[in-house]
């Protein structure tokens, strides 16, 4: 692209041709960039899911430290709601949600494991009287 003088019209670099009518008064310039989309209608869907109930019976019934992260997430997930934060509310809800499926396999993993150690491995003896 050379400075300068333009070139000879209806070279394509222009927006419309030099021997066109000039545009009437008021006439409004089209924006840059692309066009801009209208705000979405009314207020967004309901809250999400801050799977709070289920981080908790995952934290009692399965693995305690991995249940503390579900719990914290599950617990942001209506305050960031309240403030207004959408994205961040949806991202605690998937946090929640992830932490809480992977407490619940951890527990499923741990007690299987002891259950087959206690029962068909005779760990039973080494455990003494519980």
């Amino acid at each position: 692209m050379a400075y300068g003088y333009p070139g000879a019209p209806g070279n394509g670099d222009r927006t419309r041709e030099w021997n066109a009518p000039p545009r009437p008064f008021g006439h409004s310039v089209p924006p840059y960039g692309p066009p801009t989309t209208p705000p979405p209608a009314g207020p967004p869907p309901g809250a999400p899911d801050n799977y709070l109930a289920w981080a908790v019976v995952a934290t009692v019934f399965c693995c305690f430290l991995a249940g503390v992260p579900a719990l914290l997430a599950a617990t942001s997930v209506n305050e960031r709601w309240q403030r207004g934060d959408v994205a961040g509310a949806r991202l605690a809800s998937l946090r929640a949600r992830n932490w809480t499926i992977g407490t619940v396999l951890l527990g499923v993993i741990f007690w299987t494991t002891w259950m087959v150690g206690v029962f068909l491995l005779g760990w039973k003896d080494t455990l003494g009287d519980l």
